[in-house]
């Protein structure tokens, strides 16, 4: 079986990426740009040129490198890092939190994504292009961060959680240490690991990157290096202290114009509403769209009567006090979900964003607020999606004759589908029969009953519909008695269930990456990159 595309709408419910996918017009007042559009690359190149405020390359470039050369980067990686330092490259961008392992499998889509857009871009404009990789280590949710998902063979996922013995209350994922409890958790997933060539390789490289001591962005950032090896994909950690001055203008505009850029984003989002589209992110209206540390822990800023305060007004400001702290000590300083994409467009020459459906749908919400902070919008682009599927999961597919889309409505509704498949052809028959013969009889009497007594009709309709029910509930039961006989191919849809659908969820929002290098070992990322068509805006199906 070879790697094949279909429509998100077989598979999602999500208004926003339909449009952006297959009514971009609906949709344009929203994006400056249509990813589809052939010529949109060259406009977009001339508008990163011509920015009021360049982006600081030779520091920049020497600052990544830095990091890069920490996380193992091999020499594919550290010419792209030192091509920043030229004015004809430009950057292909993407990111996540930094999840334990990296995550769900959605973030090496992002990653490979980025890579094979890079290399496309690079080739038909003929400039430099670099992938990089935005991670998400300020990021304080420490439960989106701290649990691996497994799809076993046998029965439903588990998941793996990373207890801490401290209070990771509003604390970066920067600030955080995988601790203690990582051994064990890694112990736990070589045991669930199928025993194959790969598995021992797998495991001695989890259990020398992942120790105790190591932070959860140096983790990601080794793994994905590790995973992307030769790829040339950069991995940016943007709380590092030295990149803090060159960020200082975005947190200086929006303590210089409070709430501007909130008021931009809930005028948007109205707009938005009107469209018949439902914003993703909302905001309070005296949000200061950046965040503070203090003793560890990041603070959301409210702007009122004059000043800035955190939730519990324990921190206050004036516009001049704040101005004099961001002057004196930058690193105290963060964005948020708005203000993250003018930092990351701030510091690199970015042509795109890659995203996920939550990701375009946000975006929608920033085109004024890219105004205000003179920067040019970046394209935005949509992610590669794939439910990876096995020999085993596709021959049970194939038997019952099912799809993905049959999984994402509910599998009851899968089951008893497949069992009145299987239910004998004489029930069948005998019950559209039964049912049809009714419809006929029931009319015919009907029609001579109110001739007799007009004020019938409606006996005879309820008799017509207890006698419909009670052919209903025949039908139920002995699909009931079939379940009952027939645990062996329920048994199969349930764990191809598990495999392509689990916790209800599409595979890649759940399902961890190194399971399947347990697996198959690392020839899965050239199955990958190979499966991925990075110009083809639907979901795969990718054979393992």
């Amino acid at each position: 079986m070879n790697s094949y595309g279909i429509d998100y709408q077989d598979i999602l419910e999500d208004k926003i990426l339909y449009a952006f996918l297959e009514n971009f017009e609906s949709l344009q007042s929203f994006y400056a740009h249509d990813p589809r559009d052939p010529d949109v690359w060259h406009r977009m190149v001339e508008a990163v040129q011509s920015r009021k405020h360049l982006p600081p390359r030779e520091d920049l470039a020497r600052i990544i490198e830095d990091q890069n050369k920490r996380y193992g980067a091999d020499s594919a990686v550290l010419s792209n890092v030192r091509s920043l330092a030229e004015e004809d490259t430009f950057v292909i961008a993407t990111g996540q939190q930094t999840g334990l392992l990296t995550g769900p499998l959605y973030t090496i889509f992002k990653a490979i994504t980025a890579v094979k857009l890079a290399n496309s871009i690079s080739e038909k404009i003929g400039i430099r292009t670099i992938p990089i990789f935005w991670m998400a280590a300020d990021d304080h949710d420490f439960a989106e961060i701290n649990s691996v998902n497994v799809c076993r063979t046998d029965g439903e996922p588990i998941s793996f959680e990373l207890k801490s013995d401290e209070s990771n209350d509003r604390k970066s994922a920067s600030n955080l240490k995988l601790g203690p409890g990582i051994g064990p958790l890694l112990e736990q997933f070589e045991k669930i690991l199928p025993d194959t060539e790969y598995r021992q390789h797998t495991i001695d490289i989890l259990n020398r990157i992942c120790t105790s001591e190591t932070s959860f962005p140096d983790a990601f950032a080794q793994l994905m290096t590790v995973l992307f090896q030769g790829q040339g994909l950069i991995i940016v950690d943007p709380t590092d202290p030295a990149l803090k001055p060159h960020i200082r203008r975005v947190f200086e505009r929006e303590i210089c114009n409070p709430l501007a850029s909130t008021q931009s984003v809930l005028r948007t989002s109205k707009n938005l509403r009107k469209a018949g589209f439902e914003p993703q992110v909302s905001r309070l209206p005296n949000a200061v769209n950046m965040f503070l540390y203090n003793s560890g822990q990041r603070n959301a800023i409210f702007y009122k009567d004059g000043y800035f305060t955190n939730r519990d007004a324990s921190l206050s400001f004036s516009e001049q006090e704040l101005l004099r702290l961001l002057e004196t000590a930058p690193e105290r300083f963060t964005h948020n979900v708005i203000t993250r994409p003018l930092v990351q467009d701030t510091l690199f020459p970015t042509l795109t964003y890659v995203g996920g459906p939550s990701e375009i749908a946000y975006y929608g919400q920033l085109g004024e607020v890219y105004n205000q902070f003179e920067l040019p919008f970046p394209i935005i682009y949509p992610r590669a999606s794939h439910t990876l599927v096995s020999g085993t999961t596709k021959r049970i597919l194939d038997k019952h004759n099912l799809r993905l889309s049959h999984f994402t409505h509910g599998i009851d509704t899968v089951i008893d589908q497949s069992l009145r498949k299987q239910m004998p052809s004489e029930i069948t028959s005998g019950l559209r029969a039964a049912q049809q013969n009714l419809e006929t009889q029931y009319k015919n009497l009907k029609k001579h009953i109110i001739a007799i007594d007009p004020g019938l009709d409606r006996i005879v309709d309820s008799s017509e519909r207890k006698a419909t029910f009670a052919l209903g509930k025949l039908e139920e039961k002995t699909l009931r008695a079939l379940k009952k006989t027939d645990s062996v191919n329920q048994t199969q849809i349930k764990r191809v269930e598990y495999q392509v659908f689990p916790n209800k969820k599409l595979q890649e929002r759940v399902v961890n990456i190194w399971q399947y290098i347990g697996q198959y070992g690392f020839g899965l990322m050239k199955t990958l990159f190979n499966s991925t068509d990075e110009s083809d805006f639907r979901h795969r199906i990718t054979p393992l």
